[in-house]
This record gives C-alpha cells, sequence and structure tokens, in this order.
C-alpha cells in the first residue's frame, strides 16, 4: 500500500495474488459506476455486452464490487450475473464465471472519481466512450474523463 504525492492519487495495490475462491469475502453495498466521460452508468448485460447507459432506473447497471485484497476489485452486474473482464486485446466484456481478467486495480484519484485499471495489463483502464460504448484498453489513460468513475450507492428500482 502506498500514496503518491506527485499525482496525488491513493493507490492500494497488493502483492498477494487473489484466488478465484477469494471474491466473497468482503463486498460492499450496491453501486453505480458514473462515467466522467458523457454521463453514463457502466452496465453488464446478460449476454456479456458491457457499455454505457444514462437511464435512471436501469437493471443492468447496478453492480457489486468486491474486494479479494486490498486495492484489487471484482465487479458484477447484479442482474447480469456476469463479471466484469477485459481481453488480452483490451475488450470489455462480462464473464460467466471469475477469472483472470476480471480483476481490477481500485484507484481513487484526486479528482475524487476512482478509475479500474486491469491487472494483468499495467496502463489498461475500464472506460467509457461519449457514446456509451466500452474504450479499448490500450487507447485509455488514467488522466482520461473516460476512465474515471464515480460510485453512486443504488436507489430501489
Amino acid at each position: 500500500m502506498f500514496a503518491t504525492m506527485g499525482e496525488m492519487a491513493l493507490v492500494l495495490h497488493s502483492r498477494q495474488e487473489p484466488t478465484p475462491a477469494q471474491p466473497d469475502l468482503h463486498h460492499r453495498p450496491l453501486v453505480r459506476l458514473y462515467c466522467l466521460n458523457g454521463g453514463h452508468h457502466l452496465r453488464i448485460l446478460p449476454d456479456g455486452t458491457v457499455g454505457g447507459g444514462r437511464l435512471e432506473q436501469d437493471i443492468y447497471d447496478t453492480l457489486r464490487l468486491k474486494a479479494v485484497s486490498p486495492g484489487v476489485v471484482v465487479i458484477r452486474g447484479e442482474a447480469s450475473g456476469r463479471y466484469l473482464a477485459m481481453d488480452q486485446d483490451g475488450r470489455l466484456y462480462g464473464s460467466q464465471v471469475v477469472e483472470d481478467e476480471c480483476y481490477f486495480l481500485e484507484t481513487y484519484e484526486e479528482n475524487h472519481y476512482n478509475t479500474y485499471g486491469c491487472r494483468g495489463r499495467p496502463g489498461w483502464y475500464v472506460g467509457l466512450k461519449r457514446s456509451g460504448e466500452p474504450k479499448w484498453g490500450p487507447k485509455t489513460q488514467h488522466h482520461q474523463k473516460a476512465v474515471c468513475f464515480l460510485p453512486r450507492p443504488v436507489r430501489s428500482l
């Protein structure tokens, strides 16, 4: 665990590797991840499609973030039952099971938004374009609006 003073970002990383048996250890309340770029909420659909939506009462943007180790989370769509994942090419999708592509490094940035970096691909982040389409991992950088998400509590749907 460390905090970088140059970028004023709190980074919680762990050297301990999470295992698929760990995702249920620590979880937080249900949230919606609001993207600074375009005002979309991250959604995971039942067919595995990932994107952004702007509807206030959309069950597919209700997410549960589970901490598997300090700074490492797994993100699950509550309605779809799928886990957010980033494949080896940097494309986002919803996986039916927790696999290596489902672990993300959660960082609280100085702008009070969170970023979710791909644990297996340093420098690749979960991101949404202004259109709501998922942004390709290699095209993301930590300072872009597309990768900044604000966890918002879920109101009753």
